[in-house]
C-alpha cells in the first residue's frame, strides 16, 4: 500500500484556483468516488527499471469491487475491468460478440447451444478451463447471484471433455451477446477457495493485493494463454477528489485517467502532452419513480419531471460533453436507438408545458407560499441520488431550481450507494437519478429485463407493466433483427408515453493518458480497461499515445 494523501499535501496552493474554477463543472459520473487518494509517487516496487508498471487512477466506480469474487454484485464488471477475468465471448468496437474462451460452436435448435472450448486455457492458478470447471463456475454463480438468471436463463448446462452444452430455458437469439457479460465471468471453483480475497481467472492479470475503496494492484499472470502481457504491474488506484486526481496525471503520478469526468476533459484537452481517448456508450442517466409513493404513481407529476430537466445543459455545461443528452430511451449509436422511429413528444426543457400541465390537473397554490397542493398538501417530493457523483448532484440542484419556479418542492436526499434493494430499504424516496449500462453486450433486452419488467432485480421502483411485460417475453424469443428491434421500440414507446424512465442522457466513456502509454484502446462496452497489449513506454516524454 502507498503512503496515502500524499497527491493532496503536493502543490495544492498554486493549483487551488484553477481547480476552483475547474470544479464547478466536475461531473457526469466520472468525476467523483469514495475511499481516500493514493499517491502514486512513492511505490515498493514502480522504481525498479526492469518491470513495465502503469499506475491508473479513477474518481468514478470503475475500481470499486466489493471483494474479489466475480459472482457477487457486480464484481465480475470490476473484476473484466482490472484485465483479471474473461468470458466465453468478447464484445469488439461495434458491440459484435466474438468467441473468446471459445474455439467454436453450433446451434442445435433454438434452445440448445454446444461450445468447443479452447483447449490452451488455463486459469492463473495452473489449472486447466475444462469443460466441467465451466459448468461448476456457472452453477455457482447462479446460485449465488439472481441477475445470472435474469442476464442468460439456462434449464440445463452438462460437459463433456472440452465441449459445453446449455440449454437455455426458452428460445434465445442473443446467447453469445449474454456470455459476454462479465457476471458471467469464467473462474476455477474449488473445495478450498476463499474467493473473497483472490479468485483464479485466466485474464492476463492476477490480483496480487486488494484494499476496499483504495486501491488494486495486478500482476502479470504468468500461465495467461493468449500471447504476451506487455506490463508486468498495474496499480488501479482510487481518488476521492477529481482535481487531485487530475493533478496527480500533471505531476507524472498516474498514467491513465480511468472514467475521465468534465474537469478532467476541460483542462487536458488542448495539451499535446496528453491523449483523450473516448467511446460512445449505452450508460444511460436515468430518473425513475417509486411506485409506492403517492408522487411516484402520478401520471401528471411523472411528465412535469419530464418537461422540467434541462438534459443539454446537462450534457453540455455540468458534463462538459462527456455525456449526450437524449429524449428517447437508447443511444443513438444503436439500431435500436433511433429517435425517428419513436413518437417524442417532449425535445427541450418545457416548464412553461410543465406549468400548464400542473394548472390543468388543478395544483394550485392556493394559500401563497409559492408551493402548489393537491388536495390541500404541498407538493414536496423527495429525489435520492449517489453523493460520489458530482454531476447528479448538480443535477439535483437545477431541478429543484426549475421546478421551484413553477410551484414544486424538490428535497435532496443523497446516499453513498445505491445499487440493490438493501441499499433502499429505509429509503423514503419519490424520485431517484441514476446511471446504468443499459444494453452493454448490445443486447436490448437487458435494461428491461433486469430493470424494467415487473419485479426484475433492479426495478427498485416497483414499475409494472403486464403489455410491456408480454413484449419483453416475446423479444427473447424472436432471432429476426428487424423484428427485434420493432419490439424493442414499441416497449420503447410505452416508457416514454406513461414517463416511467426518463432516460435524460448517455455517458461516453473517456480516459485520458500521458504518452508513455500505448496500445490502449477505450471500448463502449465499459467491461474492459487492462489488457494484454496495453502497454507503459517508460518516462521519455517524446512518446506518443496510441
Amino acid at each position: 500500500m502507498r503512503n496515502k494523501n500524499l497527491i493532496r499535501k503536493k502543490g495544492v496552493a498554486a493549483m487551488s484556483c484553477m481547480l476552483l474554477a475547474l470544479s464547478v463543472l466536475s461531473g457526469c459520473g466520472s468525476d467523483s468516488g469514495t475511499g481516500d487518494a493514493s499517491s502514486a509517487a512513492e511505490t515498493d516496487s514502480p522504481s525498479e527499471d526492469s518491470e513495465s508498471v502503469i499506475i491508473a487512477g479513477t474518481s468514478a466506480g470503475y475500481f470499486s469491487a466489493t471483494n474479489l469474487d466475480p459472482a457477487e454484485d457486480w464484481n465480475g464488471w470490476y473484476i473484466s475491468f482490472y484485465g483479471v477475468g474473461e468470458t466465453l465471448f468478447r464484445l469488439d468496437e461495434s458491440y459484435t460478440a466474438n468467441p473468446w474462451l471459445v474455439e467454436s460452436y453450433e446451434n442445435v435448435d433454438e434452445r440448445t447451444w454446444v461450445f468447443t472450448l479452447r483447449d490452451d486455457v488455463y486459469f492463473s492458478n495452473g489449472e486447466q478451463m475444462t469443460g466441467d470447471a465451466v459448468v461448476a463456475c456457472f452453477e455457482r454463480t447462479y446460485e449465488i447471484n439472481a441477475r445470472a438468471s435474469e442476464t442468460l436463463p439456462i434449464e440445463s448446462i452438462t460437459a463433456d471433455g472440452q465441449e459445453l452444452t446449455i440449454v437455455t430455458s426458452s428460445a434465445n437469439p442473443t446467447i453469445t451477446s449474454d456470455l459476454c457479460d462479465p457476471l458471467l465471468t469464467v473462474y476455477y471453483v474449488g473445495e478450498e477457495e476463499d474467493y473473497d480475497t483472490f479468485t483464479a481467472c485466466t485474464g492476463p492479470f492476477v490480483v496480487d493485493s486488494f484494499t476496499l475503496n483504495e486501491e488494486i494492484v495486478v500482476v502479470k499472470n504468468e500461465n495467461y494463454w493468449g500471447g504476451t502481457v506487455n506490463t508486468d504491474k498495474a496499480y488501479l488506484e482510487i481518488f476521492d477528489d477529481s482535481d487531485a486526481l487530475n493533478m496527480a496525471l500533471q505531476n507524472g503520478e498516474v498514467d491513465i485517467i480511468a472514467a475521465a469526468g468534465a474537469s478532467s476533459l476541460l483542462l487536458f484537452a488542448e495539451d499535446d502532452n496528453y491523449q483523450i481517448l473516448s467511446a460512445s456508450t449505452s450508460r444511460g442517466n436515468f430518473i425513475d419513480f417509486n411506485y409506492e409513493s403517492a408522487y411516484g404513481q402520478n401520471d401528471v407529476l411523472r411528465e412535469v419531471i419530464a418537461r422540467a430537466i434541462d438534459r443539454e445543459g446537462y450534457a453540455e455545461v455540468i458534463c462538459n460533453g462527456a455525456s449526450n443528452a437524449n429524449y428517447g430511451i437508447y443511444p443513438d449509436t444503436m439500431s435500436f436507438g433511433d429517435n425517428d422511429s419513436l413518437d417524442i413528444r417532449i425535445t427541450a426543457q418545457d416548464l412553461e408545458g410543465a406549468e400548464a400541465l400542473l394548472d390543468e390537473a388543478g395544483y394550485t397554490d392556493t394559500d401563497g407560499d409559492g408551493i402548489r397542493e393537491i388536495d390541500g398538501t404541498p407538493i414536496s417530493m423527495t429525489v435520492v441520488t449517489i453523493s460520489t457523483t458530482d454531476a447528479f448532484v448538480s443535477l439535483c440542484d437545477d431541478l429543484a431550481s426549475a421546478l421551484k419556479s413553477i410551484g414544486i418542492e424538490l428535497n435532496i436526499q443523497l446516499y453513498e450507494k445505491l445499487e440493490s434493494r438493501e441499499d433502499y430499504e429505509g429509503v423514503a424516496w419519490d424520485l431517484c437519478i441514476e446511471n446504468k449500462s443499459m444494453s452493454a453486450t448490445g443486447n436490448a433486452s437487458y435494461f428491461f429485463d433486469s430493470t424494467v419488467v415487473t419485479d426484475a432485480s433492479a426495478n427498485y421502483g416497483g414499475y409494472s407493466n403486464p403489455e410491456l411485460d408480454a413484449l419483453a417475453v416475446a423479444l427473447k424469443s424472436t432471432y429476426d433483427t428487424d423484428e427485434r428491434n420493432a419490439l424493442v421500440f414499441e416497449m420503447e414507446q410505452m416508457l416514454l408515453d406513461d414517463n416511467s424512465f426518463i432516460v435524460f442522457a448517455n455517458q461516453n466513456f473517456t480516459c485520458v493518458t500521458n504518452n508513455t502509454i500505448s496500445n490502449f484502446t477505450v471500448q463502449p462496452s465499459e467491461y474492459y480497461f487492462l489488457d494484454a497489449d496495453i502497454t507503459k513506454n517508460g518516462n521519455d516524454d517524446s512518446g506518443s499515445a496510441q
